[in-house]
């Protein structure tokens, strides 16, 4: 599971040798004897063809200005979206309608035998062109000078290209496989867009579907060139549910959740019969810890008749994993719904459609890495064993996935992210070096691909990032010292420049001082250096003393513990009144997580017993005298007015809160 047996090819090389194959033969310059020929779509407004597959009509879809890389294609003096029916009738005769005024005109003209202009009422809509004879596909692009734009290709069940669109300039060339009509193959080369034919192209207007083909079809990393494209999408359509859907699944993987949010709101809006909106909106409100009304679009999903099977089975681990944020007695829910997901998404996973395929992949990878680490942190027989298997199992999901192209190396980030988060809970912990080691390939790699995003840079260190700080809490409980050190240093580099991109999830600011308060315990646990351990429990206090909910990497449980230990140590450093605001501070939030069930009531024995202790010493009230309650109480309610957000944040699936009152 460390090491993949092969090295699968990475997605984006697939889009080089696309871009390569659409450079033009020297021997074979641009034409100029046909000015303006260019693409658009077969049918009319009110009856499209069957084949118009890659055409998106919007009614409220708005012209925008021309720019140089945004100009819409014209054919011989006719442009779609702005040439009148008069200005045709003047330019062209021979029209084959004896009625001038009806839906569309049909011209023959030189080289091609049917040229259909289709109206709007008085502005051409469209213009389709057949061509005499097929043409390779390369040597149509190249002479309508559409090479050094980006394309959009719409496939058949088979992933053979039916349509390939060029969005700046409104032309579809309409594609057959070279020599005959498309079939399935497995050869690479009949589904290369320069292995086909084009016997037609339609020019239109521009229109946002274009836009929006080309971004589900771009690979799933290359968020800056989707964000582009949906965002013009959404200038020209501001209501296109399907392009706000998207757009908030780029948000959403970039860390932008808040973004994310209102734009998956505004697409159930628009589409609020659409499960595989409600459930993007779903995963949103999870990640800013808005934990009820994320478990109740969950539910509408999985509670209503119209979900496809794939999106059913992605509800289904999303709701496991809902269930992993709440209460004990709710988290035991987590692992059977964990299975039910795995048993519906491995009925898809053979599915004939590839974005069935794709999406059952994608529920198998989540639902194994999260049932390992379920298991690791859970009361279960032979866990050392088991974990293993079901990273295992993940492991060749994701290598499965990167050899399907449905996926690149960054999944193996994924996979060792959990790997260590499961691993580092057993007795005792794995050497996280192979996997550490894994992960800085897979990084290497990425930054390494010409193509590589820079947002997906960003996303690939961050988790390289949170790699290195599992390592090091894994290094110090396996007592080596050294390595457990230099880890935490790697995480630090990695992850503090990286930490203002991902303000939006509230628990980076948290990450950040665990991060902070590890590398001090090294140096408190093993050196027995409280000096040099406070220097960095200064760094952790700014955001270990703010409110935090209960995440995937935050639980009241480990943050108490680290409020209880830095305590320790500034009590060893003689900053007596600092050690005991931390360890009240972690009382209060031990004590609020056994209330909300989320911690058994033991847990606060230790905190308890320090305090207690350290109020001896400066003669302050033990939390057994008379009062002490009501003070402390009296202490909650006043942090809690302190940050009015905190109670919002910190709801989950059964109203379980963190500590929202562990601010001082």
């Amino acid at each position: 599971a460390n090491v993949s047996e092969y090295e699968p090819e990475l997605a984006e090389q697939s889009a080089e040798r696309l871009q390569e194959a659409l450079v033009p033969d020297l021997a074979d310059p641009p034409a100029t004897s046909q000015p303006g020929a260019s693409p658009v779509v077969r049918g009319t407004p009110d009856k499209p063809a069957a084949d118009d597959v890659c055409i998106e009509e919007e009614v409220t879809a708005t012209d925008i200005v021309p720019t140089p890389e945004m100009q819409p294609a014209t054919f011989n003096g006719v442009t779609p979206g702005v040439t009148t029916r008069a200005e045709v009738l003047a330019k062209w005769t021979g029209a084959q309608e004896a009625d001038a005024k009806g839906p569309t005109l049909t011209y023959s003209l030189g080289s091609f035998p049917t040229i259909e202009i289709n109206f709007n009422g008085e502005i051409v809509q469209s213009i389709r062109v057949e061509l005499a004879k097929p043409d390779g596909f390369a040597s149509m692009v190249a002479k309508l000078g559409l090479v050094e734009l980006r394309p959009a290709v719409a496939k058949d069940d088979f992933g053979n290209p039916l349509s390939t669109s060029f969005p700046e300039r409104g032309v579809t060339l309409m594609q057959q496989a070279a020599g005959a009509a498309a079939v399935a193959s497995d050869d690479a080369l009949a589904t290369d867009g320069a292995a086909t034919e084009v016997y037609e192209i339609v020019v239109r207007r521009i229109l946002p579907g274009p836009f929006v083909l080309r971004a589900e079809g771009a690979p799933m990393n290359s968020f800056t060139e989707r964000t582009a494209d949906l965002q013009t999408a959404l200038k020209l359509s501001p209501k296109n549910a399907k392009a706000l859907h998207l757009l908030s699944e780029v948000k959403l993987a970039t860390s932008k959740a808040i973004a994310a949010e209102q734009l998956a709101a505004q697409a159930v809006k628009l589409s609020p019969e659409d499960d595989a909106y409600r459930l993007q909106w779903a995963k949103c409100l999870k990640q800013l810890a808005r934990y009820d009304e994320a478990v109740e679009q969950t539910r509408m999903v999985l509670e209503g008749s119209t979900a496809t099977l794939e999106v059913r089975a992605g509800a289904l681990e999303h709701m496991a994993q809902l269930a992993a944020l709440g209460s004990k007695d709710v988290q035991q829910r987590s692992v059977p719904l964990h299975n039910k997901a795995i048993e519906l998404a491995d009925s898809l996973a053979a599915s004939g459609d590839p974005g069935t395929r794709f999406a059952a992949h994608q529920v198998l990878l989540e639902a194994h890495l999260r049932t390992a680490e379920r298991i690791a942190i859970g009361d279960w027989a032979e866990k050392d064993k088991f974990v293993g298997q079901w990273i295992a199992r993940a492991s060749a999901v994701a290598e499965q996935m990167i050899a399907a192209g449905e996926g690149d190396v960054s999944l193996r980030l994924a996979v060792a992210d959990s790997a260590l988060a499961a691993g580092g809970r057993l007795h005792p912990p794995i050497d996280p070096k192979p996997w550490v080691a894994e992960a800085e390939q897979a990084v290497k790699a990425i930054e390494g691909t010409l193509s590589s995003d820079p947002l997906a840079r960003d996303l690939a260190h961050w988790q390289l990032g949170m790699i290195y700080f599992q390592a090091a809490e894994i290094q110090h409980r396996r007592g080596e010292s050294a390595l457990a050190i230099r880890y935490g240093e790697m995480a630090d580099a990695t992850l503090t420049p990286l930490a203002e991109g991902r303000a939006d999830l509230p628990d980076t600011r948290y990450a950040l001082g665990r991060l902070y308060f590890q590398i001090g315990a090294v140096h408190a646990v093993h050196k027995q250096d409280h000096q040099m351990a406070c220097q960095w429990y200064d760094r952790a206090c700014e955001y270990l003393l703010e409110p935090v909910p209960f995440t995937r990497i935050a639980n009241p449980g480990q943050h108490c513990d680290a409020l209880v230990s830095m305590g320790v140590s500034y009590w060893e450093a003689g900053q007596r009144d600092r050690a005991y605001e931390l360890t009240e501070t972690g009382v209060l939030l031990v004590d609020r997580g056994v209330s909300e069930g989320l911690l058994a009531a033991e847990a606060a024995t230790v905190p308890r017993g320090n305090l207690n202790a350290m109020a001896r010493a400066l003669g302050k009230v033990e939390m057994t005298a008379p009062g002490a309650q009501t003070q402390m109480a009296q202490r909650q309610r006043m942090n809690s007015r302190r940050a009015p957000n905190a109670q919002q944040q910190s709801r989950t699936a059964t109203r379980p809160r963190t500590g929202d009152s562990g601010r001082r």
